[in-house]
C-alpha cells in the first residue's frame, strides 16, 4: 500500500477537507457539477409531478421509478464492463451528450403540450439506460483525476455537493414547476449538462491505467470473481445492498410516513427530508476530514447498525418531535454508510476492474429501491406502514451485527494506479 494513503493528511482542518481541489483536474470537473446536480433534483421533482399529474396514479409513479434505476440494476454487469473496456473520458462525453438530447427532447415535448404517460415512461426508462453507463463510469473516472491518496476526499466532496444540492434543488424545483410548469425544470437540467460536457471534452492529461482487453464476457465473469475473492468488497456490497433495500420506507415513502404515521401534512415530509439532508451533508462534512483508512473501515458496518436503530425508532414512534429528532441520524448514517463505502471499494479496486465494481456498487445502492419500493408498498398495504419500517430497521442492524462478528479479513493491497497529471489543463 502507498504510504501516503496511509498517513493523516497535513494541515488545518479546512485544508484537509478541500485537498483535492488542488488538482486543478479535477476542481474543473468539481465546479462544472455544480449546476449539474442541482439540477438532477429540479429534474427529479418535476418528472414525478408530472406523472401525477398526467396519471393521478400511484403505481405509475412506482412503474416510473423502476424505468429510471431498473436498468442500474440489470444492465450494472455490462455497463461496468464496457466502461474498464473503453476510455472513461470519451465514454462521460457520449453519455452526456445523450443526455443533452434526451432531455431537450422531454423538455420540448412536455411545453408544446405533446407529453403523455407513455412518453413520460419511454424517456425516463431511455435516461436510466444511459444513466446505468455514466453511473460506473463517472465515479471510477474520478480516480483517474486525483490518484489514490486524494480520492476518499475527492468522493466525499462530490457526495457533500450531491446532498447540499439537495437543500436547494427540490425547493427551486418545485417553485418553477408550480410558477412556469415542468417543462422548463427539464429545459434548466438540459442546460446544467453543457459545462460538464464541455470540461470533459477539452481536460487534458487524464492517465489512465493500461488495460488488456480480454473477450467480453469472460471480462465480465472476471469482475464477479474479483468480487467473490475479495471479502472486504462482498462484504461492503452485501451491506450497501441492505441498506438500499431496507430504508427504502423512509425514503420513498415519507409522505405516508408524514399522513398515515404522524397525522401531518406535506410540509411536514418536506421537513424531515431537509432534516435527513442535515445529517447526511454533516456525514459528507465529517468525511471531508477524518478520512483515514483505518477510520473509513468502520462505517460500513455501523453506520449500518445506526441506521436500522433509528429507523426502527421511526417505526415505533408517532411523535413528531420523536421522528424529527430521529431523521438527523438517519441521514447521517445512510450517507456515511455509502460514501464510505464507495471509498473502500475505489481505494482496494484496480483502475482495470473500478467501472465494473463500481457498476456492482450502483446495483446494490440505487438498483434494489425500486424492487424495495414495490415489496414495501406490497407489505405496508397489508402489514402497515409502521411494521414494514420495524422489520426493514431490525433486519440492517442484524445483518451490520453478523458482518461485524465474522473474522476481519486482512486488509488488502492498494493498487497502483498511475499517478494523476496536475497540470494546469
Amino acid at each position: 500500500m502507498n504510504s501516503a494513503s496511509q498517513q493523516p493528511p497535513q494541515g488545518t482542518w479546512h485544508q484537509r477537507a478541500g485537498r483535492a481541489l488542488r488538482n486543478p483536474l479535477y476542481r474543473r470537473y468539481f465546479l462544472a457539477q455544480t449546476p449539474l446536480v442541482v439540477g438532477s433534483w429540479i429534474h427529479s421533482i418535476a418528472i414525478g409531478w408530472l406523472m401525477w399529474r398526467l396519471s393521478a396514479s400511484p403505481w405509475l409513479l412506482g412503474l416510473l421509478a423502476l424505468c429510471d434505476l431498473g436498468p442500474t440494476f440489470l444492465l450494472g454487469p455490462f455497463t461496468g464492463t464496457i466502461s474498464d473496456r473503453m476510455d472513461r473520458r470519451r465514454l462521460l462525453i457520449v453519455t452526456q451528450s445523450a443526455f443533452i438530447a434526451l432531455v431537450s427532447l422531454l423538455a420540448f415535448l412536455t411545453l408544446t403540450g405533446q407529453v403523455t404517460v407513455g412518453i413520460v415512461m419511454l424517456m425516463t426508462l431511455a435516461i436510466g439506460v444511459v444513466t446505468a453507463f455514466d453511473g460506473p463510469s463517472r465515479q471510477a473516472f474520478v480516480a483517474e483525476l486525483v490518484g489514490l491518496d486524494d480520492l476518499r476526499n475527492a468522493i466525499a466532496l462530490n457526495s457533500m455537493l450531491f446532498n447540499a444540492a439537495r437543500l436547494v434543488g427540490p425547493a427551486v424545483g418545485g417553485a418553477i414547476v408550480a410558477s412556469f410548469g415542468e417543462g422548463w425544470c427539464f429545459l434548466l437540467k438540459a442546460l446544467a449538462y453543457v459545462p460538464m460536457l464541455v470540461t470533459l471534452a477539452t481536460l487534458k492529461g487524464v492517465k489512465s491505467a493500461a488495460r488488456e482487453r480480454e473477450p467480453f464476457f469472460s471480462e465480465m465473469r472476471r469482475g464477479f470473481t474479483f468480487v467473490r475473492s475479495s471479502p472486504t468488497a462482498s462484504r461492503i456490497l452485501i451491506l450497501v445492498g441492505v441498506c438500499s433495500f431496507t430504508s427504502v420506507p423512509y425514503f420513498s415513502f415519507l409522505p405516508v410516513l408524514a399522513d398515515k404515521m404522524l397525522k401531518s401534512d406535506a410540509s411536514v415530509a418536506g421537513m424531515l427530508m431537509s432534516i435527513t439532508g442535515v445529517g447526511a451533508v454533516t456525514a459528507a462534512i465529517v468525511l471531508t476530514v477524518f478520512d483515514k483508512l483505518s477510520i473509513l473501515r468502520l462505517y460500513p458496518m455501523w453506520s449500518a447498525f445506526l441506521l436500522g436503530l433509528a429507523q426502527t425508532g421511526i417505526g415505533l414512534s408517532q411523535s413528531l418531535p420523536l421522528t424529527a429528532f430521529l431523521a438527523l441520524p438517519m441521514g447521517f448514517a445512510i450517507l456515511s454508510q455509502n460514501l464510505a463505502s464507495n471509498s473502500l471499494l475505489q481505494h482496494y479496486t484496480p483502475s482495470a476492474f473500478r467501472g465494473r465494481v463500481m457498476a456492482m456498487y450502483s446495483m446494490m445502492m440505487l438498483g434494489t429501491v425500486p424492487f424495495g419500493s414495490l415489496i414495501v408498498g406490497a407489505a405496508g398495504d397489508r402489514l402497515g406502514m409502521p411494521f414494514t419500517f420495524i422489520a426493514g430497521g431490525i433486519a440492517c442492524s442484524l445483518t451490520a451485527l453478523v458482518v461485524a462478528a465474522l473474522p476481519r479479513p486482512p486488509e488488502p493491497p492498494a493498487p497502483s494506479d498511475p499517478i494523476p497529471n496536475t497540470e494546469t489543463a
